[in-house]
């Protein structure tokens, strides 16, 4: 039982892309009755607090229940927790340099 449940954390684990962010719903985060109806909501605010200084461009999973099955989310970290994740400025410079314009020479070309 115990290689099954470390089968199924690791599976979860590899299939977690760069740059996003998950969170396990636990009993002792509330009883079982509670469970069934607010999982994700506790799920959202368990990311709401993972997404603080984390980029604005993270997405963050809760996973409830059994062997975390049940899933909530993608929840953008920019749209839960705007006031505390960070975002990246990226400013590109354009500078022009004037050119002299060049006047014609008026040497005749050497004939052969």
């Amino acid at each position: 039982m115990k290689v099954a449940i470390a089968c199924v954390v690791l599976a979860c684990l590899s299939s977690m892309t760069v740059g996003q962010l998950e969170v396990t719903v636990t009993k002792s985060d509330f009883n079982r009755a509670v469970q069934d109806r607010f999982c994700c909501l506790i799920a959202q605010s368990q990311c709401t607090a993972q997404c603080a200084g984390q980029s604005c461009d993270a997405q963050c999973v809760g996973r409830c229940g059994i062997f975390g099955f049940i899933t909530c989310g993608p929840y953008t970290c920019s749209g839960i927790a705007s006031n505390t994740c960070t975002t990246t400025t990226t400013t590109t410079t354009t500078t022009t340099t004037p050119t002299t314009p060049t006047t014609p020479s008026t040497t005749p070309a050497p004939t052969t």
